[in-house]
């Protein structure tokens, strides 16, 4: 593994965590809302979009949407701290900072914005087959982000497997789950496994994050100090 500064280790700790705040965040601003997916039946979209609690439901909508601006900040840091010195560390990273960016403006504007019309449409009178078109925008939106937190996985492995500033063996998981997770857009559903394998992975970069090991440079006039 390469060694990295303590400065650079800072960074990855801060990295770290706010990776595990954005899970927790997300898990938490699930809690307030209810789950309406493509395909379900009339009465459950009518429950969880018309006769809910529009408070709630907002506060878990508001908790995930902080969420998702500590992941853009969390996971640009951790494109920044696999940029390394070679052309192709600088295209991963690139790739990693470009996926993250739409990634987040997906859920932005699909999760939040066409979710939260749903839900305030279906308090104030909108027909239910309304409610229920806007709703799954969110929902295909929700699917193909999917797909784009694929390309984050395949970019992060890739960039620590050159870098070797992470595990091979999670360079190699990586893969994989990115390769799942592009290939399950089309079933992708919230709550599905290729969600919760999104979400896994996020806590085990975030482990490897904050256990990135302390090997600080010797400072530079101890150098000079040494060598006269």
């Amino acid at each position: 593994m390469s060694a990295v500064t303590a400065s650079t280790r800072r960074l990855w700790l801060a990295a770290g965590w706010m990776i595990l705040g954005y899970v927790v965040l997300t898990f938490v601003g699930a809690v307030f809302e209810t789950n309406v997916t493509l395909g379900d039946k009339p009465s459950h979209v009518a429950s969880g979009l018309v006769s809910s609690s529009m408070t709630k439901a907002f506060t878990g909508g508001y908790i995930e949407f902080i969420a998702g601006m500590v992941f853009l900040v969390a996971v640009l840091l951790v494109a920044r701290l696999l940029h390394g010195v070679e052309d192709v560390t600088g295209w991963l990273s690139s790739c990693i900072s470009g996926a993250t960016v739409v990634y987040t403006a997906v859920g932005v504007a699909t999760g939040g914005a066409a979710g939260a019309a749903a839900l305030y449409n279906g308090h104030h009178g909108a027909p239910l087959a309304v409610v229920t078109t806007v709703n799954d925008i969110r929902n295909i939106g929700f699917s193909l982000s999917g797909g784009i937190a694929g390309v984050i996985v395949l970019a992060v492995a890739a960039a620590g497997a050159v870098t070797q500033l992470l595990p091979r063996w999670f360079s190699y998981a990586g893969y994989i789950v990115g390769v799942v997770m592009i290939a399950a857009v089309p079933a992708a559903k919230a709550g599905a496994p290729q969600t919760l394998l999104w979400y896994a992975w996020l806590v085990a970069l975030a482990v490897l994050a904050l256990r990135i090991p302390r090997r600080a440079a010797e400072p530079t006039h101890a150098l000079v100090s040494a060598s006269a």
